[in-house]
């Protein structure tokens, strides 16, 4: 399977697929999913919105992971 990828102007920028609950930023960095919010550190959440905005373009990670 290939791995999707999300940008700010691009269809899936507003609301997350519900299938997704990992992704990597432009930078590398591990994204998780926790509810309707995105974290990295696990103390400060952001929504999925503002996450393909500020951090974006987002990749699809691995689920394993």
């Amino acid at each position: 399977m290939t791995q999707r990828i999300w940008r700010s102007n691009g269809p899936g920028s507003f609301q997350a697929p519900a299938d997704v609950h990992a992704v990597h930023d432009r930078t590398g960095r591990l994204w998780k999913r926790n509810g309707p919010r995105w974290t990295a550190t696990g103390s400060h959440y952001i929504r999925w919105r503002v996450l393909v905005a500020n951090h974006g373009p987002l990749t699809e990670a691995p689920a394993a992971q």
